[in-house]
This record gives C-alpha cells, sequence and structure tokens, in this order.
C-alpha cells in the first residue's frame, strides 16, 4: 500500500534530524564541491610552472644570442654573419623546431628568432612562442604565451691598446724558420697585416666612441735588444754629459817631433868667388847652392844644431852675378858673390800610436785611465765624427777614445791621416741600473710607475753602437728598432706607414719591451701625461698584446739596453755565469715585469706568432689569464687572432 504524502514528509524530516545529528560522511560532500577549483589551482600552478621554466631558458637563449652575435659584428652593423652567428647560439640553448632545428622543450610551438640592429651598434634578438597547457585545457586555455626581447652592445668606455711587437732578426723569416729578408710572405710583413687588421676590426668602435667625446688610442713598442724611446723622454731623465762605453782606445806615446820654421833672416856673410876672374851664370847659382863645381869646393856644411827637439838651423845662398859695380860685369862670365841666410827651426813634440791600427779594447772609462765619451753632441742629434784609425798625432802623451781621436789628431802640416765615420743617435737607450736578484720590484729599470732623480744611476743613456767593441776586438750583435709611439690616436694610413717601416733586426729581449710597454701605459710614471685614469669624466680602459716570435734568446757579446753584459755585469752579478744563465736571469725580469703590468689594472694577451714558439710557462704566466696566451703558427692564424682580441677589447655586456 502505498504511503501517503504525508506519511513520506514525516520519513523524510525524521531522516533530515538524523543526519543532522550525525556529521560522518560530511568530507565526501565537501571533496565533491572543491574538486573543480581545486583541479584549476592544481592544473594552473604545473602549467604556469612549465611556461616560467621555458620564459628562463629562453631568456638565457635569447642573451647567449646577442653576446654571440655582438661578438661576431665586425662592421657596426647586423650583417648574414652575425645573424647566423647569433641564431646558432639561440637554438644550441634553445631548439626551436624551425627546418634544420631539434624539436624545442617543454613542447613549445616552433618559432623563428629575429635578430635585428639595435642603437650603438648593439645587437637585438627577440623570440615568442606559446606553452601547451595540461590541465589548464579544460577551462579554456590551450596554451601560455612567452616571449623574450634581448640586447647587447660592446660596452666601452676610453681605451688604450698598447702593441708591444718583437722586432728581432728572425722576424725577416716566414713562418717556417726559412729566410725570406723581410719580403711579402716573412713574419714581419705578417705582422703589419696583423696590425691592421686589429685596427680595422676596432674602428667602428673609434668611431663611435670619438662620436661620444671619447678616444681609442694606440701605443706601439717594437722592440729587440733594445727599445727606441730615447727621443720620446722628457727633458732631464737622459743622462747629458759623459757614460763609460765598451769601446776601443788607442795610446798615443811614441815620440814625434813637428817642425816649427822661422823666417829665412840674412845674417850679413857675403862671400865672393874670385872676384877678378868671371864664371858662368850657372856656376854662380851653384856656388850659391853650396855645391861643386870646377874650381868650388864646399867648405861648410848648410845645416846644424839638433837633432830634435833641440832647434836645428840650415842657411841658403842668394847668388849675384854681374852686380852694379862688380869688377866683372859684362859678357857670358861676371863676378860672382852671395849673401847668406840663415834659418832657425824649433820643434814640437807631439806623440803618435805605435801604428795606424794600435787599438786597444776595454771600456772607454776614467778607471781605465781613458776619459769616457761625451755624448752632450750625440743626444742633441748632432753628427759625431769618430776615427776609424789611429792615424796623425796628439799633442799630449796618452789614451785617446774614438771621438777624442777624431777631434784632435793632426800632423805638421795641418793635415791628419785620420778615416773617420759620422755617427748620429737613433733613439735607443741603455736602461737604468738594476738588481742582480730577481724578482725585486725595486730595482730602478723595472721602477715603471716612478721618475729619474738627479742620480745617474735612475737615468737613461744614449744607446751608441758605432762605438761599442768586444774586449777581444770584435763588434757585438747590435739593433737599434723603430722609434716607439707613445699613445695617440691613429688614422689608418698614418698606422699602415708605421708599420711598413718596422724592420727586424737583433736577439729577442722581451724583458725590455715589457718595460717600455708598462710605462708608457702608467698613469703614475714617466708619461703620466699622456695616461689620465679618466677622460672626459670617463674611466681609461689600458690593454697590452705583447707578440714574440722566439723565445728570450740573449747573450754576453750582444750590446743590448744593458750594455755589453759580459763586461758590463748590470744583470748577472759580478761576472758573467754564462748565456743560459744570462738568459735565465732576463726570463726572471720578464716574469716580473709582466706582474708588475698587471698590478697596475692592464689586461695583457700574449701571443706566440710562427712554428718556432709554443706558450711555456712563462709566456702564458705572463698573460692576465690561460685565455689571453695563445699561438698563431702562420700569418692567416696571428690575423685572426688579432681580429678576435679586438672583438675582446671592451666589456661586452647585455643592455636588456
Amino acid at each position: 500500500m502505498k504511503k501517503s504524502l504525508r506519511s513520506k514528509m514525516i520519513a523524510l524530516g525524521r531522516l533530515g534530524k538524523r543526519l543532522g545529528r550525525d556529521v560522518a560522511g560530511n568530507t565526501l560532500a565537501i571533496v565533491a564541491a572543491a574538486i573543480i577549483p581545486l583541479a584549476a589551482l592544481i592544473g594552473g600552478g604545473v602549467d604556469m610552472s612549465r611556461a616560467y621554466m621555458a620564459q628562463s631558458r629562453l631568456q638565457l637563449a635569447c642573451d647567449a644570442a646577442a653576446l654571440a652575435g655582438r661578438r661576431a659584428m665586425t662592421t657596426g652593423a647586423v650583417d648574414s654573419t652575425v645573424r647566423a652567428e647569433a641564431l646558432k647560439f639561440f637554438r644550441f640553448n634553445f631548439p626551436t623546431g624551425e627546418s634544420g632545428s631539434t624539436t624545442p622543450p617543454y613542447g613549445v610551438t616552433s618559432f623563428t628568432p629575429a635578430v635585428a640592429d639595435g642603437d650603438d651598434s648593439a645587437v637585438v634578438v627577440t623570440a615568442s612562442t606559446t606553452v601547451p597547457t595540461t590541465l589548464m585545457g579544460i577551462f579554456g586555455y590551450s596554451s601560455i604565451p612567452v616571449s623574450v626581447n634581448c640586447n647587447a652592445k660592446q660596452d666601452f668606455v676610453n681605451t688604450d691598446v698598447m702593441l708591444v711587437l718583437d722586432n728581432t732578426g728572425s722576424m725577416s723569416e716566414d713562418t717556417n724558420g726559412v729566410q725570406q729578408n723581410s719580403g711579402p710572405t716573412s713574419k714581419i710583413a705578417g705582422l703589419r697585416t696583423a696590425v691592421m687588421a686589429l685596427y680595422d676590426q676596432l674602428a667602428p668602435t673609434q668611431a663611435l666612441l670619438a662620436s661620444h667625446g671619447l678616444r681609442l688610442r694606440y701605443g706601439i713598442v717594437p722592440y729587440s735588444v733594445a727599445v727606441n724611446v730615447g727621443k720620446l723622454l722628457p727633458a732631464g731623465y737622459l743622462k747629458l754629459d759623459t757614460w763609460n762605453y765598451q769601446s776601443r782606445v788607442a795610446d798615443y806615446r811614441t815620440p814625434v817631433y813637428v817642425g816649427t820654421p822661422g823666417n829665412a833672416v840674412a845674417d850679413g856673410t857675403i862671400e865672393t868667388f874670385n872676384s877678378g876672374t868671371g864664371i858662368s851664370s850657372s856656376n854662380c847659382n851653384k856656388y850659391a847652392a853650396n855645391q861643386s863645381f870646377t874650381g868650388f869646393t864646399p867648405t861648410s856644411p848648410a845645416s846644424g844644431g839638433g837633432p830634435p827637439p833641440t832647434a836645428t838651423w840650415a842657411y841658403s845662398w842668394v847668388p849675384e852675378w854681374g852686380w852694379s859695380g862688380a869688377p866683372d860685369n859684362s859678357g857670358s862670365t861676371k863676378s860672382c858673390r852671395r849673401y847668406r841666410y840663415v834659418t832657425t827651426t824649433t820643434y814640437v813634440t807631439r806623440y803618435s800610436a805605435s801604428s795606424s791600427s794600435a787599438w786597444t779594447y776595454k771600456q772607454a772609462s776614467t778607471a781605465n785611465n781613458v776619459n769616457p765619451y761625451d755624448v752632450s753632441n750625440f743626444v742633441a742629434g748632432n753628427g759625431v765624427i769618430l776615427a776609424t784609425n789611429t792615424g796623425g798625432t796628439m799633442a799630449t802623451l796618452g789614451t785617446y777614445n774614438m771621438q777624442e781621436i777624431a777631434a784632435q789628431a793632426t800632423n805638421a802640416s795641418g793635415v791628419t791621416n785620420l778615416t773617420t765615420t759620422t755617427s748620429t743617435w737613433d733613439g735607443c737607450v741603455e736602461e737604468p741600473q738594476t738588481s742582480w736578484t730577481l724578482p725585486d720590484p725595486t730595482a730602478l729599470d723595472l721602477a715603471l710607475n716612478s721618475v729619474p732623480t738627479s742620480d745617474p744611476n735612475s737615468q737613461w743613456k744614449p744607446y751608441w753602437d758605432d762605438i761599442s767593441y768586444l774586449n777581444s776586438g770584435g763588434t757585438p750583435v747590435t739593433a737599434c728598432p723603430k722609434q716607439a709611439a707613445r699613445l695617440t690616436v691613429w688614422d689608418r694610413t698614418t698606422l699602415q706607414n708605421y708599420v711598413n717601416a718596422l724592420v727586424a733586426n737583433g736577439n729577442t729581449y722581451s724583458d725590455i719591451g715589457m718595460i717600455w710597454g708598462g710605462r708608457l701605459l702608467s698613469t703614475t710614471g714617466v708619461f703620466a701625461g699622456d695616461n689620465p685614469s679618466t677622460y672626459n669624466n670617463m674611466p681609461v680602459a689600458r690593454y697590452l698584446i705583447l707578440m714574440t716570435d722566439g723565445y728570450i734568446n740573449t747573450t754576453g757579446t750582444t750590446y743590448s739596453g744593458y750594455g755589453i753584459e759580459k763586461y758590463d755585469h748590470r744583470v748577472d752579478g759580478a761576472s758573467y755565469p754564462g748565456d743560459t744563465t744570462d738568459t735565465n736571469n732576463h726570463y726572471s725580469r720578464f716574469s716580473t715585469v709582466c706582474n708588475i703590468v698587471k698590478s697596475m689594472g692592464v689586461q695583457i694577451w700574449v701571443i706566440g706568432y710562427g712554428s718556432g714558439v709554443t706558450m711555456d710557462a712563462s709566456l702564458q704566466g705572463c698573460a692576465s689569464d690561460t685565455t689571453k696566451a695563445s699561438q698563431a703558427a702562420n700569418t692567416t692564424a696571428l690575423i685572426a687572432k688579432f681580429q678576435e682580441i679586438g672583438k675582446d677589447i671592451g666589456a661586452l655586456r647585455l643592455t636588456k
């Protein structure tokens, strides 16, 4: 029987009361009610997390692409090379799914990044894509858009670049060591091309800096056994009076008597030959000359006195044949008489060397009883006359250097028998006093950040190869490269003309090259006026590039910026220890000066050029870090390395 409606309502009411009193099972109802918003919350978190990870990785790829593109830029504009390099780095870090690219991560839609020009030669990279959703799809959100926009530019400040360039004799060879006489396939020719490649690489930056009132400058130090910097030095830093050089001198000790004749004076003596009997004219002349003829025999000598240096005398007769009033003054025979004139000669004692090749090979110094060389005219740019033999005589007994012989030697007629040459200073220098024990940054030649005093030990001396000789009588290895260039803004033609004039000669003294590269960059030393730490209120970044085609190669018989070490002992101590130890001591100097330059805040690149040199510990240690030490086995590699350095100079940074 069916229950009435009333009965049903009563039953439902009772059920409701029981449910009100019993809370068991309520969670099910709550979960059922909350399942939809929970699904939206969890699904959104998962999908947004994937989108965030995709966005982060996309940004990293974008940054890498912008930096790579800017590094590849050589003309200041985005071209096909820049675009290809940027896209390569983008796709490496985030595959894009385009043709030729792998499937992108996180299931993102395939896309193509855009690479374009930005302001101030910046590279701008943009990319947009979508990340598909999972749970968010049930709420109508099938994908989440993501996009990136980044750019990079070369953040240049004022930039100073110092080129320390090996100009030694081996640079006249090709990169395999075959002599090319500095021809078009020689290393020196390759170096010229590489320097210009660096200039061209940085030319857009130079123009950009100039447009903002800033500057990019280059300085150049060609080096060999010495450096040519003397004419760049301010007044007072170069010794200007005398200096002791290993040379050759001559002893003038053999007496030579130079006569000083007086005038012939009539002494009043008159003699007549057979005054009443005439003689011929020719016999009258013989009579005056005190010569024998028939009827006459000379009765007295024509000279006397001496020997020199005691005065001597000589007389002469003046004939008169048929004088007025003579007993016989007509016809072919006449009377003959003679008047006597006396000339007295006094003598000056002068001195000659024993022969025209009587040289002694030693240092010209007061310690060796000979005057040092006077350098005043030499450094003033005047030609100095030097004797090439020992002809002539000296007024005073003594030992004379080549300069003094040329200036003082003469003979009785005033015409010297000397042969001479004219010597003019090229500008190379000998270094100030150094230390025998290194590393020692207090050595005066390594005091890159200080200036000389009145102490001659702290001053430079002119390098004078024309007077330099070995004590054995031979000539040392000498070389004076092209004059170094202080930091300046170059135009291309001027720089090309400069590098075209570089000459390969001499041995490898890399320590001297680095000393002067650092000194020309120092903000507090001799050239501080060139090197402010800021210019137009912007800082100055400083860089040094050392290029060498060989290892340090020194010998005791080389005339370098430290004299002839076998005799001068400025680097090795009181006695010469041999070429191997001498070279090792120069390596110690090289490492010391590299560290000094790095402590000045200078970034150093080191390039070994040619097949004969690799990056040994000394060259690697000189560079600012291992990435800045490299070898260029041939000219193509050298050019590429200089271009790469040009890209690296300055701080490459992301601007967005």
